[in-house]
């Protein structure tokens, strides 16, 4: 190998090394639910939790809730979507639990949909995610969507387990889908472990949400050692053509 081909193979390294460290990566597994492919209450690489009489998490193809027997706008996309119905009083949580390192990047993305079935619509309650409102039974009907911290109660609403809460039950939204993205970037800018929680709790009628295409995509920081080959690189490639320029 010539000079002249030796510092162009150097180059070429060198812009391997910039285009790996703005490389996306998808931290969401099974975001389509489409893996499984047949309805089931725990859809591959999703977690659920559930609390009360009579409701379920689900990843279904049909346009019904195979729980509640209700009319849903069906997937967004593919043939499978997730659906969170709280049929009778109950709390329903479908969530993934994530690690990432340091990122220079990140966005949330993912559709969704709500048909409630009370007659005073979505109504909220301090009490958050517990169905029976703290023993009461007041009026406590929506859904959210949050990130939390790892080792959190999937049922908490402590301002002190939650990073961020993304939405809250009283978007101008409806069935169909709309699409909702976030730039996660600060909140996940130095790594970690986290859960991206969805979430429903009804007791004034049957509540269902539905998402489909949820997607994390994250650019990491590059690490060091890239850098330092990165410098390296460029460091030999310069003598490499100073010792070109000097025997012309």
């Amino acid at each position: 190998m010539n000079i002249k081909q030796y510092g162009l193979v150097l180059l070429f390294a060198s812009g391997g090394l910039f285009a790996n460290a703005a490389n996306a990566n998808e931290l969401i597994l099974n975001g389509g639910f489409e893996a499984d492919g047949v309805e089931i209450n725990s859809p591959f690489g999703w977690d659920v939790a559930e609390n009360g009489a009579l409701g379920s998490v689900v990843a279904t193809s049909g346009n019904v809730s195979p729980i509640s027997g209700y009319a849903t706008a069906g997937a967004a996309s593919g043939s499978f979507y997730g659906l969170l119905d709280s049929f009778t009083p109950s709390t329903q949580v479908l969530y993934q639990t994530f690690t990432v390192g340091a990122v220079s990047s990140a966005t949330l993305s993912f559709d969704f949909f709500y048909n409630d079935q009370s007659a005073s619509g979505l109504v909220f309650n301090d009490t958050g995610l517990d169905y029976t409102t703290a023993g009461t039974f007041d009026a406590n009907q929506h859904w959210r969507f949050d990130l939390l911290k790892s080792g959190t109660s999937l049922f908490s609403i402590n301002p002190t387990d939650i990073v961020t809460t993304y939405s809250f039950g009283n978007a101008n939204t409806s069935n169909p889908y709309s699409n909702f993205t976030y730039n996660l970037s600060s909140d996940l800018a130095t790594g970690g472990t986290y859960i991206l929680r969805f979430a429903t709790v009804g007791n004034q009628g049957a509540l269902q949400l539905g998402v489909d295409n949820v997607s994390l995509l994250v650019t990491p920081v590059p690490e060091v050692d890239s850098y330092a080959m990165l410098l390296a690189g460029l460091g030999v490639m310069g003598f490499v053509m100073r010792r070109c320029n000097a025997v012309k």
